[in-house]
């Protein structure tokens, strides 16, 4: 029965992207349709994991620093992923996401916990390095070059550039989010998970907010863009928007409880490096199935190359 949660937890944390995009497809690939993004599913994931923790909540010293690196981490990440959709695939984000928060958890185990990874884990490591480098090399960075091939070579420039910053966005806060979880869970006054997830996204919740309120007063509207109209989000758009979002935070939030059922008895040897390793394959799956975004050759051999050092990660 844990394969079957295991199974659910690679398909919830998979088909989560599939909304990022369609939030993107709305909402437009710009900074703010990106903290709107954050904003709205937060809220949602607050809900969710404010009931499954029983209408309570606890602080605590290490739960508001670490969550306060997790919250701001995750803001960037959904940010530099709904803007880096724009130019991308769903399966190539997917890929950038999955690898930060692998590498530089690794990277934090060894260096700050004074782990001693083995000789095939290292080598795990170092292909989880290589591999985001890889689509850059082979691809001209980005999908819309495969839709349009007339785009002049200053706008492929450009897409390129653009993917390449969003890419490492994502793999550097993600990697921060994993980080200052695996931190948080170890402190001396730690609280529970769920106790620390609420308290890290009350933080992006508010944040948000605020981030939303300066764009807002800059660009002198609130709400969230429509690409169909090229204005404001009329009320029917906006409640969209926000289904959307709770779709992710529904789809997160079912992976998360069931990671956590299999964490009671499947290895995190072998847990963490299928659910990676799932994710990466159906997401590029899911990408080509609901987009129709054929990945190149070198996101497949970005993709090869991750997962053999996923593989080798779990010995």
């Amino acid at each position: 029965m844990q394969y079957v949660f295991l199974a659910g937890a690679c398909v919830c944390f998979s088909l989560q992207f599939i909304f990022t995009k369609l939030f993107q497809k709305r909402a437009g690939g710009t900074l703010k349709a990106g903290i709107w993004n954050s904003l709205l599913s937060g809220t949602a994931a607050f809900v969710i994991f404010f009931i499954m923790n029983g209408f309570s909540i606890s602080f605590s010293a290490s739960s508001v620093i670490f969550g306060l690196v997790y919250s701001v981490s995750g803001i960037v990440c959904t940010a530099a992923s709904v803007i880096g959709l724009s130019c991308a695939g769903v399966g190539l984000m997917t890929f950038y996401t999955l690898l930060g928060g692998m590498v530089l958890p690794f990277a934090y185990g060894v260096v700050i916990l004074e782990e001693r990874p083995s000789p095939l884990r290292w080598a795990g490591a170092a292909l989880l390095i290589i591999a985001p480098a890889i689509p850059l090399l082979f691809s001209r960075g980005t999908n819309i070059t495969q839709r349009d091939r007339q785009e002049t070579n200053a706008s492929v420039k450009q897409g390129r550039l653009k993917l390449m910053i969003c890419a490492a966005a994502v793999f550097l806060s993600n990697g921060f989010v994993s980080v200052a979880t695996t931190a948080a869970m170890r402190a001396k006054d730690a609280v529970s998970e769920k106790d620390f997830l609420l308290a890290a996204t009350l933080l992006k919740i508010a944040i948000s907010l605020a981030m939303l309120a300066f764009l807002g007063l800059r660009q002198r509207s609130f709400l969230p863009f429509d690409q169909k109209t090229g204005r404001a989000a009329a009320p029917a758009v906006f409640l969209l928007l926000a289904a959307i979002s709770c779709g992710y935070a529904v789809l997160n939030g079912a992976g998360s409880v069931f990671n956590l059922i299999c964490a009671r008895t499947i290895d995190a040897s072998l847990q963490y490096p299928v659910i990676s390793a799932a994710c990466i394959i159906l997401s590029s799956l899911f990408g080509l199935l609901f987009f129709k975004e054929k990945p190149g050759r070198g996101d497949i051999l970005g993709i090869a190359v991750s997962i053999a050092g996923i593989v080798l990660s779990a010995f």
